[in-house]
């Protein structure tokens, strides 16, 4: 069957129309009737609405659409509208509301047992209320304690012994439950397929892969961290609910960034904590940014401007050409300001990276001198020590010499007395000049015969090249006459077909010529006998 019409990629093998079925129709008085059937049937709408929240299909869009109360048990008017807004949606939040059972609707069908999926699922901590998430004081890993505590109040007794006597709640009472907004643990930190990175590891990589320069790339407000990372994360864009969940989760879980009210910085790029200085840099940064939007945004009104002055000016409109000459003046002198600001905030931030760097060379001059001066403090390296070293390295060195120059003594003396030749070395030398020589002489003579050799390949192979070219030309020539005989043999056979031609013809003709005498012989004596028998009887 076709693939979920609500999924780019579906996450899990496509169900059988039957099975897909029994998926949208199942509720949560499966769970007792049969469990395992229930559980294998969350599982599926798990990976469902993972995938379908990375891909940006399930998520409220843009941050827009129902303000669902995040504490269980509290009222909750869905807004339809959602799932239609314009936008990128949440891939780390899911809000569950009828929207959400608009965008899972496949063939006309909605799922009757979606509020049992989310409380399973809650119940795994694979999903955990928006607001308890944002009131853990200790990362998702760190026990079930506090977060245990928040989703009981909600959803975590729902299934259990509040209906009494182990009865499961109703799925009607699980499904308004169930309404609110859930952060999906899975999609910030884990992969939930092999094929998705989550949200964090997608930043670290991103990160790792693209390290900041300056003091001020390492400071980001929401907005621009939003900017920043938005499309490095999931397959979709990540919104500005989905950058609060992730950096709280990268400051608490991971302890990858610091957050200081609107000022995050990955640790390891920046020096310490947030100050009041870095505030004014991400301040400059920010400025910056917006007067760069205003000098693209007045440089196509000028563009404009411009193009209607033009067009005035073609269509005979003078008056209208001058206004709008004037309107653009305007807009060149605030383009102009606006540049020469830009260039301002751009050496102030400059200088203030310029001081920061400098800071960091400073704090490396320190500790290389402290560490310097540490390892020039080992005992080892103190003046007479080394003095006394050396001595002693220098008599060791000298006795290892007269030892040497003994047993060298000694071997000789030892060579002599068995009656071995001497050599003399200036002797041995003037030999070896001339084996020297002897080999110069013999790879001369070798280079020169090699060069000979060349010579003669070079010379043989082009004979060898003018014999095949005679023969290639006479070759030529031989086809040549070869083709003009045949030519002229065929123009003789087509000639002599043309004599043989016209010869039959002029013998038909004769005979034609004979035959036609013969008939007009025949028909004159036919005449004549006709006459010959009227004149008797007359």
């Amino acid at each position: 069957m076709p693939p979920l019409s609500f999924l780019r990629d579906s996450p899990v093998p496509d169900p059988s129309p039957e099975r897909l079925a029994a998926l949208y129709a199942f509720t949560r008085a499966q769970a007792t009737s049969n469990p395992d059937g229930y559980a294998s049937n969350v599982a599926w709408w798990g990976q469902v609405l993972a995938a379908g929240l990375q891909e940006g299909t399930l998520g409220d869009a843009d941050g827009s659409g129902s303000a669902a109360s995040s504490r269980a048990g509290s009222a909750f008017k869905p807004d339809l509208a959602s799932a239609s807004s314009k936008g990128p949606r949440d891939t780390l939040v899911l809000t569950v509301d009828d929207g959400l059972l608009s965008r899972v609707t496949q063939d006309g069908r909605r799922p009757k047992g979606l509020g049992g999926v989310v409380e399973s699922l809650a119940s795994e901590r694979s999903l955990m209320r928006l607001a308890a998430y944002n009131a853990l004081t200790s990362g998702v890993e760190q026990g079930p304690g506090l977060a245990r505590r928040a989703l009981g109040a909600g959803l975590g007794l729902i299934g259990g012994l509040v209906w009494g006597k182990g009865a499961p709640a109703p799925e009607e009472t699980c499904w308004k439950t169930a309404q609110g907004r859930w952060v999906h643990v899975g999609n910030v930190k884990v992969s939930s397929r092999p094929t998705y990175e989550a949200a964090a590891t997608s930043f670290a990589a991103h990160l790792a892969a693209n390290p900041p320069l300056h003091h001020s790339d390492c400071l980001f407000s929401r907005a621009t961290f939003l900017e920043t990372f938005a499309t490095t994360a999931p397959e979709a864009p990540l919104t500005k609910r989905d950058v609060d969940v992730l950096l709280l989760y990268l400051q608490r879980d991971v302890g990858s960034v610091q957050i200081d009210g609107d000022v995050a910085s990955p640790l390891g790029l920046g020096e310490g904590p947030i100050t009041e200085a870095d505030r004014g840099t991400l301040s400059v940064k920010s400025t910056l940014a917006a007067v760069e939007a205003q000098i693209e945004d007045i440089e196509s009104q000028s563009a404009k401007t411009m193009d209607k002055v033009r067009s005035s000016l073609k269509a005979g409109q003078k008056a209208g050409a001058a206004a709008y000459l004037k309107s653009k003046k305007g807009l060149d002198d605030v383009l102009s300001k606006r540049i020469a600001t830009g260039e301002q905030l751009r050496s102030v931030l400059r200088s203030i990276d310029d001081a920061k760097s400098n800071a960091e060379i400073m704090s490396a001059y320190e500790l290389s001198t402290s560490s310097l001066a540490s390892a020039l403090a080992d005992p080892r390296l103190s003046p007479d020590r080394i003095a006394n070293t050396t001595d002693a390295l220098a008599d060791v060195l000298a006795d290892s010499k007269e030892i040497s120059d003994a047993i060298e003594i000694g071997g000789a003396q030892a060579r002599q007395a068995a009656g071995a030749p001497e050599f003399d070395e200036d002797e041995l030398a003037a030999e070896l000049d001339v084996l020297v020589l002897e080999e110069k002489t013999a790879q001369k003579e070798r280079a020169e015969r090699e060069a000979r050799e060349a010579v003669a390949r070079k010379e043989a192979e082009g004979k060898a090249a003018a014999a095949r070219k005679v023969a290639e030309e006479k070759q030529k020539v031989e086809e040549k006459e070869k083709k003009e005989r045949e030519e002229r043999e065929r123009a003789a056979r087509v000639a002599a077909a043309q004599q043989a031609i016209k010869s039959s013809e002029k013998v038909a003709e004769k005979t034609e010529g004979s035959k036609m005498t013969e008939e007009k012989e025949r028909a004159e004596r036919e005449r004549l006998e006709k006459e010959s028998q009227r004149l008797p009887a007359e």
